[in-house]
């Protein structure tokens, strides 16, 4: 009866609205989050032998088939090791690791161009901040030098945005700063993606301006100048492409 008044609702009226079934959650992503939980918890520290598929099935009363399929998840991510005929073990966490989830998002979530820029705001003013107090000689050498390819190529949309991009990248691996560096890694398709677009819309002139600044503060070692620049060069950027006709 219940299911006749629901299906006879959704067509005498406009105001009730149909129900569907409720899809329940992946029995192997319970089991991925309880690992997870024990993992980050400390429970299970690295190098440990965690329980066997068979002992877990019956601690948490679900298949085989779903401990091997979280299992195999964080095998992926180098969350876990498996070790033949000796079981299975956690790995050092290393911010790579951590980062290695990051990507089923960055690769399946389209993300908008103003969202990157936000986020380059946010996090390069910093980077180069630290940049400027870390970068050795070698740094400063290989951004000029990719400056320049920039210059030779300020009429190839694809390579100048190839090399603008580069030039950011070096910057961030001058912050020696690890977790920047992994999270560049693990963005550079978007970070790719968008510089192409901001190339193919503005031009060279911003970047090569810019960028030549940028420079001569990381040569100066002004943190507070090379910060400045670095927020001016992106605000610049956001507010070309705002201008820009849709």
């Amino acid at each position: 009866m219940l299911a006749f008044w629901l299906f006879q609702s959704c067509f005498m009226t406009k105001t009730v609205i149909c129900l569907h079934p409720i899809r329940r959650e992946s029995v192997a992503n319970l089991v991925y989050d309880q690992i997870m939980e024990q993992i980050i918890k400390g429970d299970w520290v690295p190098g440990s032998r965690i329980p066997s598929e068979n002992e877990l099935s019956k601690r948490l009363g679900v298949s085989r088939i779903s401990i091997r399929e979280a299992f195999q998840r964080l095998v992926s991510l180098g969350i876990l090791e498996t070790r033949q005929g000796d079981g299975t073990y956690v790995r050092e966490l290393t911010p790579g690791v951590y980062m290695n989830s990051l990507i089923p998002l960055c690769v399946l979530d389209p993300v908008d161009l103003m969202e990157v820029m936000e986020y380059r705001r946010i996090t390069e003013v910093e980077t180069i901040g630290l940049a400027t107090e870390r970068a050795t000689e070698a740094d400063i050498a290989k951004l000029q030098e990719i400056y320049e390819k920039m210059k030779a190529s300020d009429d190839d949309v694809k390579e100048f945005a190839a090399e603008d991009l580069n030039f950011h990248l070096v910057i961030a691996e001058a912050a020696r700063n690890s977790l920047i560096i992994k999270v560049n890694q693990v963005i550079k398709n978007i970070l790719s993606m968008s510089m192409s677009s901001i190339v193919s819309a503005l031009g060279s002139d911003i970047g090569l301006y810019y960028h030549e600044r940028l420079i001569k503060a990381l040569i100066s070692r002004d943190s507070e100048l090379a910060k400045q620049t670095m927020a001016e060069h992106i605000d610049r950027t956001i507010d070309a492409l705002r201008a820009e006709p849709r």
